[in-house]
């Protein structure tokens, strides 16, 4: 039986822009960790939501950072 992929992320921030999640994107990759981004499902959340999502197992220490560098 094969696991769930999507359960290997977490959504650590919610970027307001593409612009910002680009940002937040960089400043991530730069510090080392593994970075995805999508836009949530259209049923909820805004439209210009965009999910920041980190590997389960540096999403603490991922979003330690962001909070770190003033996000």
């Amino acid at each position: 039986m094969r696991g769930n992929p999507s359960a290997l992320w977490r959504v650590i921030y919610i970027a307001r822009s593409e612009q910002q999640a680009r940002s937040i994107d960089d400043l991530l990759r730069e510090a080392g960790f593994l970075v995805d981004w999508k836009r949530p499902d259209a049923s909820g959340g805004h439209r210009e939501d965009i999910e920041i999502r980190a590997l389960e197992s540096e999403a603490g220490e991922a979003r330690q950072y962001l909070m770190e560098q003033g996000f």
